[in-house]
């Protein structure tokens, strides 16, 4: 938790940094709106051993822009477990917010990053994930309790686009529901 502190902060500072750079054509993200899906993988109910993949860990959420470098957005995730004789199934609801650091490392390092086609960013995501667990008979039933749990946690990512409106992103974090999450982008 002591991690995710000091990661909320550095976040903050981030946001709060003054920029006085010239930036390129497509680096405001004030008036932008991101629509990304994708899958996560390696989350804590894996793909050996006796359990089997229903509904693959999938998500989904809209970044709309409210600064220059900043984007926020609701996101929704859902997967499917099925073991012998028990179900588990996960939905994370939640908000994330974005800084789009692709300007900042073009302007600290003289770079030349093309911000209209790579957008690298780091997000803080929170939420809740709503466990279900069901089962083939009641006396394994009892075992697992429905349960929620609240999650804040950072995330890292990198979005290519192929056009100027359709792209690809890779993130390592806390994300919805794993650690790595792959999908497309869709920018209106």
């Amino acid at each position: 938790m002591r991690t995710n502190g000091l990661i909320l902060c550095f976040f903050i500072v981030l946001i709060s940094f003054p920029f006085t750079g010239t930036y390129a054509r497509g680096s405001d993200f004030s008036d932008v709106q991101i629509v990304n899906a994708g899958f996560s993988l390696n989350y804590n109910y894996g793909y050996i051993g006796s359990r089997s993949i229903n509904i693959p860990p999938f998500l989904a959420y809209l970044e709309i822009g409210v600064h220059e470098f900043v984007t926020a957005g609701p996101f929704a995730a859902y997967s499917r477990w099925n073991y012998p004789a028990r179900t588990r199934s996960f939905m994370s609801l939640g908000i994330r917010g974005s800084f789009h650091l692709s300007p900042l490392i073009n302007d600290l390092t003289d770079g030349s990053i093309d911000e209209r086609q790579i957008d690298i960013y780091a997000s803080m995501i929170s939420g809740i994930e709503l466990r279900h667990y069901g089962a083939s008979d009641t006396e394994r039933a009892s075992d697992y309790i429905d349960n929620t749990r609240f999650f804040l946690g950072p995330v890292a990512g990198v979005r290519y686009y192929f056009t100027d409106e359709l792209g690809v992103f890779s993130e390592i974090g806390r994300g919805a529901l794993g650690a790595v999450t792959v999908g497309m982008s869709l920018r209106l």
